[in-house]
């Protein structure tokens, strides 16, 4: 099952407006396009921890500011495997990074803590945790929260979630 992985940058947008610009729908289903021309099966768990995604170059662009050398892969597997970033494994062992933790070259504050809360957690687990609305969150999905800046909020919850899991 393909997912629509990116292989160009997302549009730069503010963190809350990322949802209403219509250029990422538009691309999105460019994205989701094999080389055939046929649409893409969606797996239904990669749409809500999604539904976009970068592939190992776009991430490492996206997380290039505008005058600063570029980040190699090997840089952002040293940053995903230091809880900095968010990253899952296709089922043909590829890297995929959901898109909406990264805007004009920022990490979407506190998402770094929240990685550290789950360490040694399945990141897919994880992933479909910060895009699963939450009681405790007034029913809003933890990426959310952070979107809103209750950093504190979200990772003490992060905490506690993950303590239930080990």
């Amino acid at each position: 099952m393909a997912l629509p992985v990116r292989s160009e940058l997302v549009p730069k947008q503010s963190w809350r407006s990322r949802r209403e610009v219509t250029p990422v729908a538009r691309a999105k289903k460019k994205a989701a396009r094999p080389s055939g021309g046929a649409a893409a099966p969606m797996n239904p768990m990669a749409e809500q921890v999604g539904p976009d995604f970068y592939d190992v170059r776009a991430m490492a662009d996206a997380l290039t500011a505008h005058d600063a050398e570029p980040v190699t892969p090997a840089e952002l597997e040293e940053r995903r495997t230091r809880h900095e970033v968010l990253g899952v494994r296709t089922a043909d062992e590829q890297w995929i990074f959901p898109t909406w933790q990264v805007n004009d070259a920022v990490v979407l504050p506190g998402l770094d803590e929240v990685l550290t809360a789950f360490a040694g957690h399945p990141a897919w687990s994880v992933a479909l945790w910060l895009r699963t609305p939450r009681e405790e969150l007034a029913e809003r999905t933890p990426h959310e929260a952070l979107v809103a800046g209750e950093i504190a909020s979200v990772v003490e919850l992060a905490g506690v979630v993950a303590a239930r899991w080990a």
